[in-house]
């Protein structure tokens, strides 16, 4: 349980410094954004701002499928 805990948390904190990086660096550059909502571990909607952040977001979204996957069989 605490290592699922660690992972999470470590993933949470990666992500807030991603969106201050990104604010930062959104001041000299062009930026595009992108949203998933997710019921439970599958992504249904998605909004994005241009087609490469669409590939972007689903290769993400697989990848995190893949990772619930992992966990499941681990914890099993």
């Amino acid at each position: 349980m605490d290592e699922i805990f660690i992972i999470g948390f470590s993933f949470l904190i990666l992500g807030i410094i991603l969106i201050f990086l990104s604010f930062f660096l959104r001041l000299k550059t062009k930026s595009e954004a992108g949203l998933i909502i997710w019921i439970g571990p599958f992504p249904v909607f998605s909004i994005t701002t241009s087609k490469e952040i669409f590939y972007i977001l689903l290769f993400l979204s697989l990848i995190f499928i893949l990772f619930l996957i992992l966990f499941y069989l681990l914890k099993a």
